[in-house]
């Protein structure tokens, strides 16, 4: 069948489909592949449409679509077909502007850079050399500068980028978008001044500061080896107050509070049930690792009485249980667990000289700065931040870059790093200065990242946020930069808890947090502990029910060893202040001279190559 009969007996066709079926919309696919860099639409025809319907909505000839469908050799079109439609590039020249040297093309929906390249005929490098924001991704609606094939050559200006007006922006918009001031704005687009913003005006960005570089000057750390006095700074005499080294346990009964939002009541009418009042499963789980430590001092001749308090997450019921006669003559307080509720009881403690653990980590520690009764077993940020700074220290042949995503908090952080960092290194190092280089991914992106990474050595990165979509855009972003660079990346304990970055990503960056979580399953003290659980409880222990006998273990075992007023007599000495529990280890010291304590022990982990937890430090 010859080319003039195929395409007269297509025609027919068309006649002959248009007679029986009338006229009728046909919509663009949003479907598009691209085959040797040729776009095509996927186009599913409906009933009631017609290769004229078709090619009149894409705006190509019935013979372009029939060349590339064998299928519609003989004008054979069938409902639920789905047939190649080529793209008429014509068609899109609304979304191209052209300037002396450059077309100004506005991104369409999965149009791709190999696209881009293909269309206009210039390499990759050179568009993302004329617009570093495209590292991060193409974007519809965004207008992306294209040099002019036999213009001259590229001199890009790196401190702009282009961005396209949309419906509803104000400069002060615009100014909160990019970090930038409104007055930068106007001076850089001069039209803003005398008309204003329009919709669909393309103006200049400018960068927003997306990198420096600092060398630190290293303040060596000189350790002294001269022990501490015997007493504690505010050690107090008074009657009944007994000297460290002097006091002997004798069948003391230790009365200990234990105030948590148990919700006893609410949890008895879900008893058959299977579920929890409130989210409170977590602190029955605590309270049974309790349990367990009680019992064990007791089987060691230790007689502890405790008061268990259901304190009900209430302010109110708080205050209720604090004025009960009986909590004047504790000899310890463990908990609340909120904040508020443990800012009141630590009060109550203070008044009274009764030491008082926050078993939960607080969303604030300074609450401790002016309370010399307070124990935070979980560690601040910066505490995490102080002992990352003492294990990067140790490792030598690295380029250090922190990156923040644009917040206070997280430059707070870094801003932090950098002065522990400069006092983490001993003077046996013989280190004089680093070099530390600082990005604001919010305003550089991916670019100023790789800008900022080494060939040739071991680039430790320094995330400390908590957003979980900036974290994951980052880290799977710097995945596809391992095969060039080496590195190492630190994040914070809550990663671990973000399920949408990929597990192999982590592991392909070293990823490293500071936690003091860490479990041992070979050891025979955890062993026995989770036998014993789990014939008392029925159930396997949770991260809790450990938590909750360490914690009691060693205030337990405090009490035992120094009676009520144990707060004087722990050991300057890490060797000797530091105790390790099953899951949580803890190495309590002021805050400050007059302050409470904090737990300082941080386990530097990574995961591995075997995709397992190990603790590097």
């Amino acid at each position: 069948m010859n080319s003039f009969y195929r395409f007269f007996l297509v025609a027919i066709t068309v006649l002959v489909y248009s007679s029986l079926f009338g006229q009728n919309t046909t919509e663009k696919s949003e479907k598009q592949i691209f085959i040797f860099g040729k776009k095509y639409y996927l186009h599913e025809v409906k009933k009631g449409q017609t290769l004229f319907s078709i090619s009149s909505a894409y705006d190509v000839s019935v013979q372009d679509i029939v060349s590339e469908n064998s299928a519609l050799a003989g004008g054979k079109l069938k409902v639920g077909m789905e047939i190649k439609v080529p793209a008429n590039e014509s068609s899109n020249q609304t979304t191209v502007k052209s300037g002396d040297k450059y077309i100004f093309h506005t991104i369409e929906k999965k149009q791709t850079l190999y696209f881009l390249c293909r269309k206009y005929n210039v390499d990759e490098s050179d568009l993302i050399r004329l617009n570093p924001e495209i590292r991060q991704g193409l974007k519809v609606g965004q207008v992306i500068k294209v040099p002019k094939p036999g213009s001259e050559p590229i001199n890009v200006d790196k401190d702009f980028n282009f961005h396209t007006v949309l419906p509803g922006e104000t400069l002060f918009s615009l100014a909160q978008r990019y970090g930038i001031e409104i007055s930068s704005l106007k001076l850089e687009n001069p039209d803003i001044q005398k008309e204003g913003l329009k919709t669909g005006q393309v103006i200049k960005i400018p960068q927003a500061n997306s990198s420096s570089s600092d060398v630190l000057n290293i303040v060596p750390t000189i350790i002294s080896n001269n022990n501490n006095s015997a007493y504690d700074p505010l050690y107090f005499e008074e009657s009944g107050v007994v000297p460290c080294s002097e006091f002997k346990y004798n069948n003391i009964k230790f009365k200990v509070a234990v105030l948590l939002p148990l919700f006893i009541q609410e949890n008895y009418a879900l008893k058959n049930s299977g579920s929890y009042y409130k989210n409170s499963g977590r602190f029955y789980e605590f309270y049974q690792g309790l349990l367990i430590a009680a019992k064990r001092m007791k089987e060691n001749g230790v007689s502890i009485e405790f008061y268990i308090k259901d304190e009900k997450a209430s302010a109110a019921t708080t205050r209720e249980i604090l004025a009960q006669n009986d909590m004047k003559d504790m000899d310890l307080i463990i908990g609340p667990v909120y904040s508020e509720n443990f800012k009141l009881a630590s009060e109550f403690a203070k008044a009274n000289k009764i030491n008082i653990v926050s078993p939960f980590k607080l969303a604030d520690n300074s609450i401790a700065n002016n309370n010399p009764f307070i124990f935070m077993t979980n560690p601040s940020d910066e505490t995490e931040i102080a002992n990352i700074s003492k294990y990067l220290a140790s490792s030598n042949n690295r380029s250090i870059v922190a990156i923040h995503n644009g917040t206070q908090e997280e430059a707070q952080a870094i801003s932090i790093l950098k002065n522990k960092l400069i006092r983490s290194f001993s003077p046996d190092q013989q280190v004089n200065e680093i070099v530390f280089k600082e990005i604001n991914y919010k305003a550089g992106g991916i670019g100023a990242v790789e800008d900022a990474l080494s060939v040739g050595l071991n680039n430790i990165i320094i995330v400390p946020s908590k957003d979980d979509v900036f974290i994951t855009n980052l880290v799977t972003k710097l995945n596809y930069l391992t095969n060039k660079y080496k590195i190492t990346i630190f994040g914070m304990q809550p990663w671990e808890q973000n399920r949408n970055i990929e597990l192999e990503y982590l592991k392909n960056l070293q990823f490293h947090y500071g936690t003091i979580s860490y479990i041992d399953k070979e050891k025979k003290a955890v062993k026995d502990f989770d036998f014993q659980y789990k014939a008392y409880f029925k159930n396997d222990p949770s991260i809790y029910s450990y938590l909750g006998f360490d914690v009691t273990s060693y205030f337990l075992n405090q009490l035992k060893n120094y009676g009520k007023n144990f707060q004087f007599c722990l050991s300057k000495s890490e060797d000797e202040s530091y105790s390790s529990g099953l899951r949580f280890d803890f190495n309590f010291d002021r805050i400050s001279p007059v302050s409470g304590f904090e737990n300082n022990w941080i386990r530097i982990v990574k995961i591995d190559e075997d995709y397992n937890l190990v603790k590097v430090n």
